[in-house]
């Protein structure tokens, strides 16, 4: 995780010219800020098939034949794919990896920055790689590919081969989950929404068993219940799985295969623990087209008419944010009331560690500003990036391009 006690809260105001790159070279995209703001990174066209990564003006070593999934790391730094003599692999900071592979893609960084992983091709075959070292295995596909905070990894792999069309076959079951590329020993229908415990040692995931039945596994080994659907199961700090399950003509929150909440709702998905304390929240919709949140199975006087995208607690567990949309306009709410701010979009929340402090990036015809506790502070940006609550929560970080500048202001609350 980000070290925000050492960066650079006394600086108002911060200025680097990136228009000018434009000229520099053939082309120059897809800007990237670094998340102490004080570098910017673009993907560069440098000459005829040849790209490298323009930071803060200067170029890469390197040139590769393609660069593409540019993305900011945790230690401030860069990560991207890129390809030299048709092959792909992940460039970190202008150091190549030495594993090399037909294609890459889907870059995953682990909160602290210690770990990269990727899926990866090799010979028609899929699998990942993590920090340099790919799976021993490759299988036939892959999907649902995660990487957990210590770098364990897993993924829905094929197992089976089949013919085109080969129903039989496939009703019998070709999926298995593969963790660091060992598959476990059970083939279902279809698998997908895979989550690790903390400790990176436990998987669960949601299994199809037929064409109506599903239910939940934890390291392969099945839920005795089964349901007419199910999302994304997680695990508690506890070690228990939590997992919302269509039961008995109803959405519910199931623990341990066992009813949690008692209130069936018309939906209910998206789970979110809050850290350090025994709360759970969800995404529900305690009517049909309309939409709320639930916090341990007690819903929010609030009442969403189109969708409820992302929910997020504080570090203290104190405060919870929804992204909704509402009346045809995006906007925050937060504890179980919205901000009187409507925008065309919203971008995910970042909260205060006390949670006294809720802010993001909204965009309003065209342009993109920074809002705080339901005020715009700042902008219009041509683009932004997540804005930054300093530790004390008296202080934002902005980051974002003006008329071709580049500008990190830091901005008292």
């Amino acid at each position: 995780m980000e070290d925000k006690q050492s960066w650079d809260w006394h600086t108002d105001l911060k200025e680097i010219p990136v228009k000018e790159w434009e000229s520099q070279y053939n082309w120059a995209q897809d800007h990237m800020i670094s998340p102490d703001g004080e570098r910017v990174a673009v993907i560069a066209n440098v000459d005829d098939m040849s790209f490298s990564i323009c930071e803060n003006g200067d170029l890469w070593d390197l040139e590769y034949e393609k660069i593409w999934n540019l993305k900011p790391l945790p230690s401030n730094g860069f990560a991207a794919c890129v390809c030299q003599d048709d092959e792909w692999t992940l460039a970190v900071n202008g150091q190549v990896w030495e594993s090399k592979f037909d294609f890459i893609w889907d870059l995953q960084v682990s909160l602290d920055g210690s770990f990269i992983g990727a899926a990866v091709q090799a010979d028609s075959e899929y699998g990942m790689v993590v920090n340099d070292e790919p799976w021993d295995a490759l299988y036939e596909n892959i999907t649902g590919m995660v990487m957990g905070e210590k770098g364990a990894t897993a993924g829905v792999v094929q197992v089976e081969s089949m013919a085109s069309a080969d129903v039989e076959t496939f009703k019998k079951g070709i999926f298995s989950v593969a963790l660091n590329g060992r598959p476990f020993e059970n083939k279902y229908l279809n698998i997908w929404d895979l989550s690790f415990d903390q400790d990176n040692r436990k998987l669960c995931w949601g299994v199809r068993l037929d064409r109506e039945t599903y239910s939940i596994a934890v390291n392969d080994q099945l839920w005795s219940s089964r349901f007419g659907s199910v999302w994304r199961p997680v695990f508690s700090p506890d070690g228990a799985v939590l997992a919302p399950v269509r039961h008995e003509g109803k959405w519910r929150l199931f623990k341990d295969d066992a009813l949690f909440w008692k209130t069936g709702y018309e939906q209910l998905w998206h789970l979110c623990l809050c850290p350090g304390k025994e709360k759970i929240a969800a995404i529900v919709a305690p009517a049909y087209g309309k939409w709320s949140v639930a916090e341990d199975d007690s819903v929010w006087p609030l009442s969403i008419d189109t969708m409820i995208r992302e929910i997020r607690y504080s570090a203290d567990g104190t405060s919870l944010a929804a992204v909704v949309k509402d009346n045809g306009y995006w906007t925050l709410a937060r504890d179980g009331k919205k901000w009187n701010l409507p925008c065309d979009k919203m971008f995910n929340p970042v909260l205060s560690a006390d949670g006294s402090v809720a802010a993001a990036v909204v965009e309003q015809k065209g342009h993109f500003f920074t809002a705080v506790n339901g005020e715009l502070v700042t902008g219009p940006y041509d683009i932004m990036s997540d804005p930054v609550i300093s530790p004390d929560s008296t202080k934002i970080l902005v980051k974002g391009i003006e008329k071709g500048v580049y500008k990190r202001r830091v901005i008292a609350l």
